[in-house]
């Protein structure tokens, strides 16, 4: 289906309650979280800026094949039982632990290109796993996600963090038009887009040269075995490395060649194999709860000539050349 390129107002100023009231907002854009109002916990729609969201959240039908991830992601939502494993920053979610250390194993390799930022563009925000401890910095953020219910719960655990920050209600391919940032956060995200190629030209787009895209994918041979891989999607993973499950999940997995030839018109300053033992084939024989320990398994297991290829993840830190 093609898709206009006409830009779309995106954001909290454009949102209305479902009264069709507008949101108390505090000046901005961005807006300070220590002064998000009552509307916080409420629902809110925006206009979409790419025009298929609608009527996925609504209950339409996947329009490319990658949009079976919000069919799947819509249903768990409505469903008790699983939308507990989608707000991970609920202390009370079963995954909040690890997802919390899995943030940390990205921080530790990401910190140094963050140093000195003021704005960051959170791509593929969710429900705030990365904006939330970029706003425990001070920092203002710009997060945009296709999914309109995690935008809801990133309200709810923004407000009285000390930066500020801006909802978009869109794709990486359909980014709202932002003044340049000093980094973009794409946090397993390039995996799941429609067209990765076309979302690295819009974040060129924001980001300045010699500014930082902090990056993760998923990896071919890790996703395949860990503990959440989909029952009969080995044929894909011989092949070429893409899953769909109709109705619940689509994910490119990437080999390190996938991945050098879809950055190559940027300077990789980075390219690391991680997650072998958080949500990687070896999770269950790690069981670690320490970051120190996560990363020294990691290290030990990429230098290993056997489990080398059985990284979950590829963590890239890349500029702009």
């Amino acid at each position: 289906m093609e898709v206009s390129l006409l830009q779309v107002r995106m954001a909290l100023a454009d949102a209305r309650l479902p009264g069709g009231s507008r949101l108390e907002l505090p000046d901005g854009p961005p807006y300070p979280c220590t002064d998000l109002g009552p509307w916080v916990g409420s629902s809110f729609t925006m206009p979409a800026g790419d025009p298929r969201l609608p009527e996925l959240h609504e209950g339409g039908s996947a329009p490319a094949p990658p949009f079976e991830n919000l069919v799947g992601a819509r249903t768990a939502w409505q469903d008790p039982d699983l939308s507990g494993w989608l707000d991970f920053l609920d202390p009370s979610a079963p995954n909040h632990r690890d997802k919390l250390l899995e943030r940390a194993v990205y921080l530790h390799h990401w910190g140094p290109a963050l140093a000195g930022a003021r704005r960051v563009l959170d791509l593929g925000c969710g429900t705030g796993r990365f904006t939330a401890w970029l706003l425990d910095q001070g920092l203002e953020v710009e997060a945009v996600d296709p999914d309109l219910r995690s935008l809801w719960r990133l309200a709810q655990h923004a407000r009285g963090r000390p930066g500020s920050l801006d909802l978009h209600w869109s794709t990486g391919e359909r980014l709202p038009e932002l003044a340049p940032v000093d980094a973009v956060v794409a946090a397993e995200v390039l995996c799941y887009a429609e067209d990765p190629a076309r979302v690295l030209q819009r974040l060129a787009e924001v980001l300045p040269r010699g500014a930082p895209l902090l990056a993760s994918v998923e990896a071919r041979w890790g996703w395949g075995a860990a503990l959440d891989a989909p029952s009969g999607s080995l044929e894909t993973l011989l092949g070429d490395g893409v899953v769909q499950i109709p109705g619940d999940r689509w994910v490119r997995t990437f080999t390190e060649r996938d991945l050098r030839a879809l950055l190559a018109d940027w300077e990789i300053e980075l390219l690391l194999p991680t997650h072998y033992v958080k949500s990687g084939p070896f999770e269950l024989a790690g069981g670690l709860e320490h970051l120190e320990h996560v990363l020294a398994w990691d290290a030990r297991l990429q230098a290993h000539p056997v489990t080398a290829p059985w990284n979950r993840a590829w963590t890239v830190v890349a500029r702009r050349g």
